[in-house]
């Protein structure tokens, strides 16, 4: 788009330059018309080639969700079969609880894939919210599991989109996992603070040995994460300092994206009005004895 309006820019730009040059062999109001066929032009071949890359996206998107489905769709049903059978047959309470532990914790596996797999499938954007009661929940299941979790809320929570929702959602679930696999026992503090212009998502744990969880071999947790936040305009650091290993993330609120989006909607408001006004202009500009 920012090409798109770059080359209307220059277009427009010219065209006023030749307006204001004694009437030559041209008249004015024909190089109007050629200066608005040239705008036409350039916004054909920019929605054309934006419909191409929405088809191929789209077509790649079917191919993800149908491998999904079959592969890992498949592998986590049969998971959940499995666990749920173990249950079934397993006669110690104590063992039965933490059988049903992770059964409960595959069975939302399979309930975020399917979701997923739908999301490609359609493209419609599912709902999803991030409130103390979200975090509160996810806190209280790796509490269950041993983790020891301190959370902590901060300012006064606003609107915020799903794809932030989500990626929030996403660095607290991945600090909290970080911390049980590399620092089990260790106590984890985790804080949400809402700001006026950004949600503030840290989850800290001490090091053991030494090393840091993203030193660690294997794994792609980090980087996916950074992909989620990257893609909801946010910033992701993981640090170790201090004897702590700290995983925190910057999630823009709406009204941070509110200047710029009117700005943007000014910008192209503007370019129309000045066509139309410049038209008429040359128009009786180039009929003038």
């Amino acid at each position: 788009m920012r090409g798109l309006l770059v080359a209307i820019a220059v277009v427009l730009a010219e065209f006023v330059l030749i307006a204001t040059l004694p009437a030559g062999p041209l008249p004015a109001g024909i190089l109007a018309l050629l200066a608005a066929a040239v705008i036409v032009a350039l916004w054909q071949q920019y929605r054309r080639a934006e419909r191409e890359q929405e088809i191929a996206v789209h077509r790649e998107r079917l191919r993800l969700a149908r491998d999904m489905h079959d592969r890992i769709g498949r592998r986590l049903g049969l998971a959940a079969v499995q666990v749920a059978a173990l249950e079934v047959r397993e006669a110690d309470p104590a063992r039965r609880t933490e059988v049903r532990q992770v059964g409960d914790t595959v069975r939302a596996a399979v309930e975020d894939l399917h979701g997923l797999v739908s999301l490609l499938r359609t493209g419609a954007e599912t709902e999803a919210r991030f409130d103390a009661t979200e975090a509160a929940a996810l806190a209280a299941a790796f509490m269950e599991a041993g983790v020891p979790v301190e959370l902590r809320h901060e300012g006064e929570p606003g609107p915020l989109p799903a794809v932030a929702a989500r990626a929030a959602y996403a660095v607290l679930e991945e600090g909290l996992a970080n911390a049980a696999k590399h620092a089990p026992g260790e106590p984890v503090r985790a804080t949400v603070t809402w700001e006026t212009d950004a949600l503030l998502v840290t989850v800290e744990n001490p090091l053991v040995h030494g090393v840091a969880d993203a030193d660690r071999p294997g794994g792609h947790g980090l980087a996916g994460l950074r992909e989620r936040v990257d893609a909801a305009g946010g910033l992701l650091d993981s640090r170790a300092a201090d004897g702590r290993f700290r995983v925190s993330a910057m999630l823009p609120l709406p009204a941070a994206r509110t200047s710029l989006s009117r700005t943007a909607r000014m910008a192209a408001i503007g370019t129309v009005v000045l066509l139309l006004v410049l038209l008429p202009l040359t128009t009786v500009a180039g009929t003038r004895p």
